[in-house]
Parts: structure tokens; sequence; C-alpha cells
């Protein structure tokens, strides 16, 4: 039993160390994380995070999901797309709390349902939406709360009662939920079933 014990939890830190070191390469290698259009981008690193969240449940995906955003802050301390980027991604209210609460999210929302379901997919699929709402929605809610006027600005955006910057933000918002969200559950629910049945196995 401490056998058995002991090569899931060493299976278990490898594929956490495997998981980071792939956040942190979609990081820092350009257009491999980030796919940039305009003054916002479309995330590609969340899939790891679900993936991770999918396989090793809540703790899993709360420390992936603070890897990715440690990595987030020291890209934008080191080599920011762009000067405000650098500005806005260096906090951790932007930068850190949101990966952090959508690694936790998609851990709870898959344990949740995996447990009422025999499908596990379908819990992958879940997870894989809790995620990308809760990044998009922190990130771009805190981005409009706390450096809206700046935003404005760098966009050309007038922003009278924030009315031009409040459309943007919703328009970013819905292109961004759609897509990372559909590459989320293509990606990240097949690999998330091979990982387990390694961990099975």
């Amino acid at each position: 039993m401490t056998t058995k014990s002991t090569i899931r939890k060493n299976l278990e830190l490898a594929q956490i160390a495997m998981l980071s070191a792939i956040i942190i390469v979609m990081t820092f290698v350009p257009y491999v994380g980030y796919i940039s259009y305009g003054a916002l981008s479309i995330t590609l690193i969340h899939i790891p995070v679900i993936v991770g969240a999918c396989v090793l449940g809540i703790k899993g995906g709360g420390i992936l999901g603070a890897v990715w955003g440690i990595s987030c802050i020291i890209k934008a301390v080191f080599a920011p797309p762009s000067p405000l980027e650098g500005i806005i991604f260096r906090n951790p209210l932007i930068a850190l709390i949101p990966r952090v609460i959508a690694g936790i999210a998609a851990g709870l929302v898959y344990s949740l349902i995996a447990k009422k379901t025999s499908k596990k997919s379908i819990g992958s699929v879940f997870a894989a939406v809790m995620a990308c709402l809760c990044n998009t929605v922190f990130v771009m809610g805190g981005i409009y709360l706390l450096y809206g006027e700046e935003y404005g600005a760098e966009l050309g955006i007038a922003s009278v009662n924030f009315g031009g910057l409040t459309n943007y933000i919703l328009a970013a918002f819905g292109i961004n939920a759609v897509l990372e969200t559909a590459v989320g559950i293509a990606v990240s629910v097949p690999v998330a079933a091979a990982l387990r049945k390694a961990r099975i196995k």
C-alpha cells in the first residue's frame, strides 16, 4: 500500500512538473501561449491548467494556475508585449489571482460532476468552460476597474462614463470566451482522459 501511494505521489509530482514546464514555455515563446489581436490577446495557456485540474483535482488546478500567474508577472516585468501590458499584468490582482481561481474552480467543477456521472469527459467539458469564464471575467473585469482610463486611452476609445470601453470589453469578452472555451474543450478533454489512464495504470 505504501509503495502504491509513493508511486502515485511521484506520478502526481511528475505530471505537475510536466504541465508547469508547458505553461512556462507557452508563456515565454512568442505566438505559442498568446495570440494577440489589437490590444488584446487570446490565451492558450489555460489548456494545461484545465488538464491538471481534471487529472489532479482542485490542488493541482490551483498550483498550475499559480504557475501561470507567476509566469505572466515575470513576463510583464522583463518582456512585456507593450508598456501598458507591462504595468497591468505585473499586478497580482489581474495576473495571478484570476488564474489561481480558474484552476481551483475547474478542479472543483470536475470533481463535483465526475462524482455524479460515470462519464468523466462531461466533467472535463464543464471544467474547461468554468476555467475560461473565470479567467476572462476576472482578468477583463480587473483591467476595466483598475486600469480603465489608461486602457481606453491606449485603444483610442473615448471613455466618458466608460461607455466606449465597456462596449469594447464586452465584445472582447465574447470573442475570448467563445474561442478560448472551444479550444480548451477540444484539446483538454482528450489529453486529460489520456493522463487519467496513465495514473490508473
